[in-house]
């Protein structure tokens, strides 16, 4: 490297000391000639120029801030020279020569074994971590690396030794080809190193270890758990908080990720966490962390934490007692601003404590011992005792819910009385808890408890000198209301809207920003009962949007458009219609006063004009162009993203409260600000709002819209934007239908967004979304209401879905090896259901995706369905009753959509689901039974012996015990079903008449209403016929079939024109008989039936 030109170094020299000016026109003017001019034309020399000199400078700072800019120049996403605007980014790493970078190895390597500021060799290790890290990616060979980094393990500089784990630290895949045993040995060596510093640096090493490498390697390590944990009982000791804290973040990620390599030592963990976490001279942050490493671990590994002796007991006084840290402070008293700055007080962290331990463990660990202490708390004098008591049952509420619901009237009455508590910061918990409680038990709450909640609740809002303490009250509100039937609130509507008046009528804020949300809320839950109170409240709301302009009112002119727009929508256009038109200039005036990106009016501005068009309907396409543009913006918003340098400072560049959140990549913090997201995803949900609405009106735009929501299936940063996104896309086909643009440019519309749907469908990983695509697929497939994918598009379908298929089943049977592993346990099941059930829904869209498709192309889409056919077999055959029924409803569209031309493909399955009407599972008996009508209903000649064939089973099914019980009356009624249609349809191969009379018995069908039409219709066709099976000797029969029209009748599972007709056949009978056996008819039906028939002006 001494051969770098003196000339070179000189001038490097002088570029990092110009970087680092005070004067900001001579450090411009460095970075432009570093950028675009030793970036651009001299990358070797400038990489290697700067890697001399953080080897051989005099000076530390030189030398580390040469260390620094190696790593950043050469690791910075250049654009590649070959100007292909498509091409990704390139690094300079990768531009620059083999030697030169094969030097900078070397160089670097050398000033780690030489360098003695401990500052400067950090950054050394960054850049080799980062070299390292692009050699690996690159494959490019680095075979020095491994060797010197394990010697500098031995060195006697304990800054050497911790420097190497430092490395494998960032890059821990360095050592992923090494003998796990050998690592072990290295580790554990260095865990108990003389240096304390040396030992957290290893702890660290080989937390990333583990983290990074399979599962195999990793349960290997297993064995050092104890030794990790005795570093940190040794920073302890040493009162080295700062480091305790680096060692308690990495083990808190490595039970977030391997919570059970802590299973033989959790016994040792409680103690020893809790006994930091009540060390109150500890810093706050040392406290917190210890207390979240034990909350990861229940979180992460439920099951295991509850086999853990006195683990609740342990841990729930000590995070009621941090409940109970909090000052009197009288800012909270004065405050105008009510941005919660104290969610890393303790009092929170508490609280959100017993709020995870809830929802992790459950009722049964926790609140029996919760509810040793909170009465206690409750009586206590203390009034911080009294109030961590009531945010601790606000706390458990979610995750206690089964087991509180049973005692919920006992709680609530419990709770009561402190909305008349002497102090008003406890009067604020108890709002708090009813608020709470009534979203964790909506309904139960509501419909049993409505009268004593709210008669204690209302009149909080008029706790006067407390601002803060009404306005809670009021909130508390809202949550109560989002849950209750417009007919319970009623009676109540007086009195909330004469204290919410009130509240809009003080001088704070806050509370009339709250009282215009809560005045939202009531309305929306009163729906047309609002009416009464819109001529006093919207005039204000008016009010408030026309002179509340100054900066300071934004939030609240944003409650007050959410407010109105609400309101609008409760009482519906005709009501709204005298300020439709003020309302909706003074959202014009606004949207053109927004100049801000952060203007929080935008949100509110963004779904205000989304219900304004819900109530206009098609009236409101002229407003279309003044809504529009910004919506657009909003929806075509990018996230900011940084890659985190070791050497920022994230606090204060990176907070959380900006809204960045950081996942790990390969040893790397990589950054996404997430603020952007939430407009972005508002702004696409309320294009589907527009689309829907408009249909025709929305023309202008389809394109537009297009064009912005189809990359954003691939908007991997955003669940809630990419499931709008695709959910935006039917609605787009629905639009171009309706505005009758022809056939031609609707055909081309949609094989445009077909493409894009099924190119991100062959290899979506993500359930939830998966299940999104399938749904927006056959949504715009029965938009288009007839054939209208071409072969090659039918082939793409069926090349994704066949993949999805085998993935699913993959994965279903890993399942299954899971649960027959001898390492399986009990806490396993609850994830392994949950992946079932999203699962199965997938497959449940899938199916019926394949329903519109054949319904939509029928016999076109055979030559496809081919390929379709070895998966369909592998899950008609399997164990798993949600594959066999995904099968048979398959073959069910098939043969219903395609009639007899199924004959050839359905030969080798329906031996299978002839079996399948008897099978063990409902779901899979009830798509066989259904399967067979529709072979007598669209099979035609082919299927007539396996129709006959079909009726014994079926039979079986309809006269098996507790074939009427809830869990199988579907299940007999498609068996019933079935039986009409193959009797009506196709009785080639048997004898009617010896099939009527036990069809007749069978009768009546009281569920089903997709069924019953068909039946009912067939028994009315023969009924008219005189059919002597159906009426039997003597008309014998005919008793029973009046009693079957009448429960069917009462059932109402008989759509018109077939009802009218079964009545009119119905009063025939009765007048066909004498008196008495008319009266004995009559007198068997209950007096409820017979009311009801009397209520529909049957009889």
């Amino acid at each position: 490297m001494s051969n770098v030109p003196q000339e070179v170094l000189q001038q490097l020299v002088q570029v990092l000391s110009n970087l680092v000016s005070n004067d900001n026109a001579v450090r411009s003017a460095a970075e432009e000639q570093l950028n675009n001019q030793w970036m651009v034309k001299s990358p070797d020399a400038l990489l290697s120029g700067f890697a001399y000199l953080s080897r051989n400078s005099e000076e530390a700072d030189l030398r580390s801030f040469a260390a620094v800019l190696t790593r950043r120049v050469a690791f910075k996403g250049i654009p590649n020279p070959n100007q292909d605007p498509e091409a990704d980014e390139i690094t300079l790493w990768e531009v620059t020569q083999e030697e030169t970078r094969n030097a900078m190895k070397t160089h670097f390597l050398a000033g780690l074994s030489e360098e003695q500021n401990k500052s400067v060799r950090n950054k050394v290790c960054d850049t080799i971590a980062e070299m390292a890290r692009a050699s690996t990616a690159s494959e490019q060979a680095w075979p020095e690396i491994l060797p010197a980094l394990f010697q500098c393990t031995k060195s006697p500089s304990p800054e050497h030794r911790e420097s190497a784990f430092r490395i494998f630290t960032s890059v821990p895949n360095l050592i992923s080809g090494q003998h796990a045993d050998i690592l072990k040995s290295v580790f554990a060596e260095s865990l108990r190193d003389e240096n304390l510093h040396v030992r957290l640096a290893a702890a660290k090493a080989a937390v990333s270890f583990m983290l990074d490498t399979n599962n195999a390697t990793r349960n290997s390590m297993a064995s050092l758990m104890p030794q990790l944990l005795e570093v940190l009982n040794a920073l302890v000791a040493a009162g080295d908080e700062d480091s305790l804290i680096e060692g308690l973040v990495v083990m808190i990620e490595l039970a977030e990720h391997s919570p059970r390599l802590f299973r033989h030592v959790i016994v040792d963990v409680l103690p020893f966490m809790i006994e930091i976490v009540k060390k109150k001279d500890l810093e706050d942050r040392t406290r917190q962390s210890a207390l979240e490493l034990l909350l990861t671990l229940a979180e992460c590994a439920p099951g295991m934490v509850r086999k853990v002796p006195d683990y609740t007991t342990t841990i729930v006084p000590v995070a009621l007692e941090m409940m109970t840290e909090l000052e009197e402070d009288e800012d909270w008293y004065t405050t105008d601003d009510l941005d919660e700055g104290d969610n890393d007080e303790n009092y929170v962290i508490g609280e959100h404590a017993m709020d995870r331990l809830a929802r992790a463990l459950g009722g049964k660990a926790m609140l029996p011992v919760s509810f040793v202490y909170i009465p206690q708390m409750l009586a206590n004098e203390n009034w911080k005792a009294r109030h961590a008591a009531l945010f601790a049952v606000s706390a458990i509420g979610e995750g206690c819910v089964r087991i509180m619901e049973a005692e919920l009237g006992k709680i609530i009455n419990m709770i009561l009385p402190f909305l008349r508590d002497p102090h008003p910061r406890v009067r604020y918990a108890a709002c708090n808890a009813i608020g709470q409680m009534s979203t964790d038990f909506a309904g139960p709450m509501q419909k049993n408890h409505h009268a004593v909640v709210l008669t204690n609740l209302i009149p909080v809002m008029d706790d006067a000198p407390f601002p803060r303490v009404r306005a809670h009250a009021a909130a508390a509100l809202v949550n109560f209301c989002e849950a209750v039937e417009k007919g319970t609130l009623e009676p109540y509507l007086d009195a909330i809207f004469e204290r919410l008046l009130s509240l809009l009528n003080t001088g704070t804020t806050y509370v009339q920003e709250q009282a215009i949300t809560t005045i939202a809320t009531v309305a929306d839950s009163a729906e047309d009962r609002f009416v009464k109170y819109y001529s006093s409240i919207m005039p204000l709301l008016i009010n408030v949007l026309r002179q509340a302009t100054n900066k300071e009112y934004r939030l609240l002119r944003g409650k007050a458009m959410e407010c109105a727009s609400l309101i609008a929508l409760a009482v519906g256009k005709e009501v709204f219609a005298p300020h439709a038109q003020e309302f909706i200039q003074l959202l014009v005036q606004t949207q053109a006063s927004v100049t801000e990106a952060d203007d929080p009016q935008v949100s509110y501005l963004l779904a205000a004009w989304a219900r304004v068009c819900k109530v206009l309907g098609r009236d409101f396409v002229p407003y279309l162009d003044i809504v529009m543009p910004p919506l657009l913006t909003s929806a075509q918003l990018k996230p900011d993203f940084a890659v985190l340098d070791p050497e920022d400072d994230i606090e204060s560049k990176y907070s959380a409260e900006d809204g960045w959140e950081f996942v790990g990549v390969d040893g790397q913090q990589i950054g996404i600000k997430t603020t952007v997201l939430e407009e972005k995803c508002t702004a696409v949900e309320m294009l589907i709002c527009y689309a829907r609405e408009l249909g025709p009106g929305f023309r202008p735009y389809i394109e537009k819209v297009r064009d912005i929501v189809v990359p954003l299936l691939k908007f991997y940063f955003h669940d809630g934007v990419r499931h709008a996104a695709a959910a935006t896309l039917p609605q787009l086909i629905s639009c171009a239908k309706q505005a009758e643009l022809g056939q031609d440019y609707v055909i081309n519309f949609w094989h445009g967004i077909c493409a894009k749907i099924l190119e991100v469908m062959a290899t979506e990983q993500d359930p939830a979304f998966l299940l999104q695509l399938y749904v927006s697929f056959y949504e715009s497939l029965d938009f288009m209401n007839g054939p209208s994918l071409t072969p090659a598009l039918l082939e793409e379908f069926t090349r994704a879905t066949e993949a999805q298929l085998k993935e699913f089943y993959a994965r279903l049977k890993h399942r299954e090896e899971a649960r027959a592993s001898a390492e399986f346990e009990a806490e396993d099941e609850e994830t392994i259901q949950e992946e079932e059930m999203s699962e199965e829904a997938v497959l449940g869209e899938m199916s019926r995706t394949i329903h519109s498709v054949l319904k939509t192309h029928g016999v076109a889409y055979l030559p496809m369905f081919k390929s379709l056919e070895p998966v369909i077999a592998t899950f008609l055959n399997d164990t798993n009753s949600a594959a066999r029924q995904w099968a048979i409803c398959v073959l069910d569209d098939l043969i219903e959509f395609t009639g007899p031309n199924s004959w050839p493909v359905m030969i080798p399955y329906l031996p299978k689901m002839l079996e399948s009407v008897l099978d063990s599972a409902p779901d899979v008996r009830q798509a066989a039974c259904y399967g067979m009508g529709l072979c007598g209903q669209f099979g035609g000649p082919d299927y007539a012996e396996v129709c006959s064939a079909a009726l014994t089973p079926l039979f079986q099914v309809i006269n098996a015990p507790q074939s009427r019980e809830i869990e199988n009356v579907f299940v007999t009624e498609n068996a019933l079903s079935a039986v009409t249609k193959i009797c009506k349809f196709n009785s080639s191969k048997f004898d009617v008449n010896t099939v009527l009379p036990s069809w007749v018995q069978a009768l009546p069908l009281l569920n089903d209403e997709e069924e019953a039409p068909t039946t009912y219709t067939y028994l009315l066709d023969l009924i008219d016929a005189q059919h002597p099976s159906v009426l039997g000797l003597n008309n014998v029969n005919m008793p029973h079939l009046v009693t079957v029209m009448v429960e069917a009748l009462v059932a109402g599972v008989i759509p018109e024109p077939i009802a009218g007709r079964m009545v009119q056949t119905l009063k025939a009978a009765l007048g066909s008989m004498d008196s008495n056996m008319t009266s004995t008819i009559w007198n068997s039906i209950s007096p409820e039936k017979r009311k009801t028939l009397q209520d529909l002006n049957y009889l």
